[in-house]
């Protein structure tokens, strides 16, 4: 028994050195990023991934990209965050309800953001602007949200000791394919840059980090020799 305790708080002290370590890297990232889109030194290579992404017009992919952008859309998203958490709550589940709960946070983080960096959406003079979209660029709140929605139920998925290493696998990729998909739409419909999308994928990531931390505090349990 005190050998496991050990090895759990050896575990939590670990985890949170690379987790502190790992997030401040991550936002000297962001603050490098933001200063090239106050800048606009990155443009050139804005419009040329957007460019390359917009070359391929057909109303099948368009239609795609709507959808996949559709669940984003605050309303959306709200709904979705507590259809969620409603079913790990059914499940008995708390931790993890809370945890999917949390995503309602990045609405507000997206918007605080956006409102300080003040980066205006892409025009049509660089881009073909497949859906009309609002406020400002940068970061992407629709990435944000993905990142962390889909990040963290891959968190619980990883932790599940209920399933087996394949299964996690298949559903952990699962999930980041629909976040790839969903950022490449952002782009695809003119809605945002290259580097809007990352943005928002790096204060994802930094969120996911701090959520994280926070859920696997209590009750972290060890599996000898898995890895995430």
């Amino acid at each position: 028994m005190q050998k496991n305790n050990l090895k759990k708080h050896s575990f939590i002290n670990n985890l949170y050195r690379k987790n502190l370590i790992f997030f401040i890297l991550l936002f000297c990232i962001f603050l490098l990023l933001t200063s090239f889109v106050k800048n606009d030194s990155l443009l050139s290579w804005d419009i040329y991934v957007s460019s390359a992404f917009q070359k391929y017009e057909h109303s099948v992919l368009e239609n795609l990209m709507k959808g996949l952008s559709w669940l984003g859309y605050s309303p959306i998203a709200f709904l979705l965050i507590c259809l969620t958490s409603l079913v790990f709550f059914i499940i008995k589940r708390k931790r993890e309800a809370y945890l999917i709960l949390s995503t309602i946070l990045t609405g507000g983080i997206s918007w605080v953001l956006k409102m300080l960096i003040d980066r205006p959406r892409p025009g049509t003079d660089f881009v073909r602007i497949v859906q009309e979209t609002h406020f400002q660029s940068f970061p992407s709140g629709h990435v944000l949200f993905y990142t962390v929605y889909f990040g963290l139920l891959s968190v619980i998925i990883g932790y599940n000791k209920a399933l087996n290493q394949t299964k996690k696998r298949v559903f952990i990729s699962l999930m980041v394919l629909m976040l790839i998909l969903g950022a490449m739409s952002r782009i695809y419909l003119g809605a945002h840059w290259f580097t809007d999308v990352m943005g928002g994928f790096i204060v994802g990531l930094q969120f996911i980090i701090v959520a994280t931390t926070l859920y696997l505090k209590k009750d972290v349990k060890i599996e000898t020799g898995s890895s995430y």
